[in-house]
């Protein structure tokens, strides 16, 4: 491989890599940043013009950071404030007993806790959606198994962990982590990070084979993005 160089692109500045491979990839980073692996023999004009195609694409891809880079509106945990589960918006109606519990029924949040507290109130909710987000992770994914197994791909197994910077990832074995903020979105928008992630276990890059196979498995998953990437978490 070639030493890395900066290139001007309608996109703004990008580092060009020349590689073995036989197609131009272009990448996004979480800080915006661009990033092109090109053949080694493809000029320079090639490259550009083809970056240029992509500019919309490139454009959504730093929008989709920028809004995760935000600093999220912090929650309030009191009488009357509003959390979302699955998309849908529920208002906190606090009581007092001598141990804490969560019920949701008629639009609300039902919350117990001996004092009425926020940290009391912040601790007794964020146990009830870190169990809603085990049953509805795993059900989910356990839906593919079936599919990996028909492709032979190691059937996924489930791990929820905390990224700032992400919603999922894929490794080794059909090892696949979700951030435990999905709970929160509507239900398509947490199906299509998992059938992103299904995907990866198959295509590591995002390559045209793994869109290809994104878009013969989620044909709609485009405007299933779009909403993921403007859902609310308040």
């Amino acid at each position: 491989m070639s030493k890395a160089e900066s290139v001007q692109t309608t996109s703004g500045l990008a580092l060009l890599k020349r590689t073995a491979r036989r197609t131009l990839a272009i990448s996004v980073h979480p800080d915006g940043g661009l990033e092109l692996s090109a053949p080694l023999g493809a000029s320079l004009d090639d490259i550009l013009a083809k970056v240029a195609k992509r500019a919309a694409w490139i454009a959504t891809q730093r929008r989709s950071f920028l809004g995760m880079n935000a600093e999220p509106v912090p929650r309030r945990y009191v009488n009357g404030a509003s959390h979302r589960y699955l998309g849908r918006q529920y208002r906190l109606k606090l009581e007092s007993g001598k141990s804490s519990s969560v019920r949701l029924k008629g639009g609300y949040f039902h919350v117990t806790t001996p004092h009425r507290s926020p940290a009391e109130v912040e601790a007794a909710l964020g146990g009830w959606f870190r169990e809603r987000a085990k049953e509805q992770f795993s059900r989910r994914i356990s839906a593919w198994n079936d599919w990996c197994r028909k492709h032979g791909l190691p059937e996924p197994k489930l791990q929820i962990r905390q990224m700032p910077k992400r919603w999922g990832s894929a490794g080794s074995q059909g090892r696949i982590a979700l951030n435990p903020e999905l709970i929160h979105v509507p239900s398509p928008c947490i199906d299509y990070v998992i059938v992103h992630e299904i995907c990866h276990l198959r295509h590591p890059a995002h390559n045209r084979s793994f869109y290809q196979l994104l878009s013969s498995l989620l044909p709609g998953w485009r405007e299933i993005k779009r909403r993921l990437e403007e859902a609310e978490f308040s």
